[in-house]
């Protein structure tokens, strides 16, 4: 098979030939002597071409994990936003999986206490949220075990500080409403918001 030309792009190459375009990584190339108007097996072309594409998806995967962590489903997501293969994108996941440097077990560890303890969403929102981002349904519940304690504890806190300014009559129950509708979509249910309201207004009456 003839090369008829070569064109750069920015992290590889553009092989041409009358069989279609091939992407190829600078270093292999320099490896197999490739150049233009040269001769090379075709099977030889696409296993390089199969080879190249997997050393950017790797060395993309390695960038984005660098800057923060991803479950499996989410970085699978990511990558085939750039790299449209799924066959490629799953080999470099399933690889980044068994070696460890993706584990949904421990993001969905970190992302609970992140969405509970920092956020401070009700244990329903933080569900939705681990939910989207692709974790296993029995992982995401493991993850939340033992912090319902903490949402429950988060919910005065955050009443005063998204409602206080407009909790001011007791008897406006219009303006409750509004509130128990807030803090449903922050993830916290009707009847522990509808508590922290009561406890909120007696702490306010004695003062």
């Amino acid at each position: 098979m003839e090369i008829l030309e070569i064109t750069r792009q920015k992290t590889y190459f553009e092989v041409h030939t009358e069989d279609g375009v091939y992407e190829l990584d600078g270093e292999l190339m320099r490896q197999n002597g490739i150049r233009e108007d040269a001769d090379i097996d075709g099977d030889l072309l696409l296993e390089l071409h199969d080879r190249s594409r997997y050393k950017r998806a790797y060395r993309r995967a390695c960038y984005l994990l660098d800057a923060r962590d991803y479950s499996y489903v989410m970085l699978y997501r990511k990558l085939m936003q750039t790299y449209n293969d799924k066959a490629l994108v799953r080999k470099v996941v399933d690889h980044l999986a068994e070696c460890g440097m993706i584990n949904d077990r421990r993001y969905a560890e970190k992302l609970a206490e992140y969405l509970v303890e920092r956020k401070r969403y009700g244990i329903y929102r933080a569900r939705q949220e681990m939910l989207h981002r692709g974790l296993d349904k029995a992982l995401v519940e493991d993850a939340l075990d033992g912090l319902e304690d903490t949402a429950e504890e988060n919910l005065p806190a955050v009443l005063e500080k998204k409602y206080g300014r407009i909790l001011t009559d007791p008897k406006d129950y219009k303006t409750r409403e509004k509130v128990i509708a807030g803090m449903a979509r922050l993830g916290y249910d009707f009847r522990s918001v509808k508590a922290a309201l009561e406890d909120y207004f007696a702490d306010w009456d004695e003062e």
